[in-house]
């Protein structure tokens, strides 16, 4: 196959919006090695291992964006992108140094890795397109086949796959739904029992034949948890490559956080709370907000009007604090309901959508913990001004939900210390 082409023929027919939509729905993370940003953690967070610059993922990301949404070549992605990271620097082998600082910005990047960024990053997106436009059809189209090309380039484990039909439902897909590895061309067709008729294709169930394993990280001596699929007749194990073990379709729109270790968690929230989409709700939310203010209408007005329960991750809590929570869930949500709320009250306090990005850090590296009263506890932490978050768990345990979030003064602060409720921290 020529270089500068890419073999993207199970996306024909393939709504492109949806696969744009999900390269989209990307914020960031920063990692030196491919292994720090992890599975999951990539359908939210764009990254490229050893770019440790914000606004060389961004120049990486923004040419990304244009190849997918204008059906560009490789060659066409290189000649767009080259120029740009070869004034800064970037293309060519060795590490990147501030040359003022002398502090370590990352990696070069050769002309392979830009192939390998390129092939991954559109076949992800593609593919999660495509569940996304097969969980819509999946009342007409209940099976899926797992497709592999089948030639000399198609790796064994994945001929093994090549075939293999399971309900749409089956958990399976969460693991091996492609793809499933660099370069991986493999795809999934659906059907309904009139094909599995015309074809005589039986399905399987995957019950019983998933196990996890400890999967190698290159050769660093590392491992990671992953899921296995062990098949029945022949005991062979399929194990997608690692960072690949998860289907990306499902893990962007359909977020099972306390599934996930926490540091994968705490990069997939970083992942949302700087992507487009949580940036539209916070600037759709804000507008309508103030709309609605100079209209005359009431704080309660205001959240019945505009809460329509959509919720985003804000931060991972520890196991140590979700046992002072007494929550068995490690995920904090923010409501619509809370924001509108505290876009109403934020009058004065000069708050922004970036002020908003910090809870984050707040949640998950606080300078003062305080426990307040039961169901709540507020984090406190420096940062050119100081900031309160205050988390409440539900009584039945599951759910933490961000109840306010906004700056103090120092009063204030020395307030809550002198109240003897400090538990950590200064």
């Amino acid at each position: 196959m020529p270089r500068n082409s890419v073999d993207l023929s199970y996306a024909i027919g393939l709504p492109p919006e949806e696969a744009i939509r999900y390269f989209e729905l990307k914020g960031y993370a920063i990692g030196f090695n491919y292994h720090e940003v992890w599975a999951q953690a990539h359908a939210r967070a764009f990254t490229v291992a050893g770019v440790l610059k914000l606004d060389v993922l961004t120049d990486i990301q923004s040419a990304l964006k244009e190849a997918l949404k204008n059906g560009q070549t490789l060659r066409q992605f290189e000649k767009s992108l080259l120029p740009v990271l070869t004034q800064k620097g970037w293309i060519g082998n060795g590490l990147v140094a501030d040359p003022q600082t002398g502090e370590l910005q990352g990696k070069q990047l050769t002309p392979r890795r830009m192939e390998t960024i390129f092939r991954t990053n559109m076949q992800s997106s593609y593919m999660a397109g495509r569940y996304q436009t097969m969980q819509a059809n999946v009342d007409d189209r209940p099976y899926w086949q797992y497709w592999a090309i089948m030639d000399k380039r198609t790796r064994p484990a994945h001929a093994m796959m090549n075939g293999r039909v399971f309900r749409a439902d089956d958990p399976i897909w969460g693991t091996i739904y492609p793809p499933n590895g660099y370069r991986c061309r493999c795809s999934v067709r659906a059907f309904n029992q009139g094909d599995l008729d015309k074809r005589n294709l039986a399905v399987s169930n995957s019950d019983g034949d998933m196990t996890e394993i400890e999967q190698p990280i290159g050769n660093t001596g590392v491992t990671r948890p992953a899921k296995a699929y062990k098949d029945p007749a022949t005991g062979q194990l399929f194990v997608p490559d690692a960072g690949f073990g998860f289907n990306p379709g499902q893990v962007a729109y359909q977020p099972e956080l306390d599934k996930y270790p926490l540091d994968v968690a705490r990069q997939y929230v970083h992942g949302v709370l700087t992507g487009s989409e949580f940036t539209a709700w916070y600037q759709g939310l804000d507008a309508a907000v103030q709309q609605s203010l100079e209209s005359g209408a009431t704080s309660n007005e205001i959240r019945n009007t505009l809460a329509k329960g959509q919720r985003y991750p804000v931060g991972v809590l520890t196991a140590q604090d979700k046992e002072r929570l007494g929550s068995q869930s490690q995920t904090v949500w923010l409501s619509d309901d809370t924001l509108a709320k505290q876009l109403a009250h934020r009058q004065g306090q000069n708050m922004t959508l970036d002020d908003y990005r910090l809870v984050q850090q707040v949640l998950e590296e606080p300078t003062i913990i305080i426990v307040e009263r039961d169901y709540h506890m507020k984090f406190v932490h420096k940062n050119n001004r100081w900031w309160a978050a205050v988390v409440k768990v539900t009584r039945d345990g599951k759910e933490n939900w961000l109840q306010t979030f906004h700056p103090i003064n120092d009063k204030e602060l020395e307030r809550l210390r002198r109240s003897g409720k400090v538990i950590e921290g200064m």
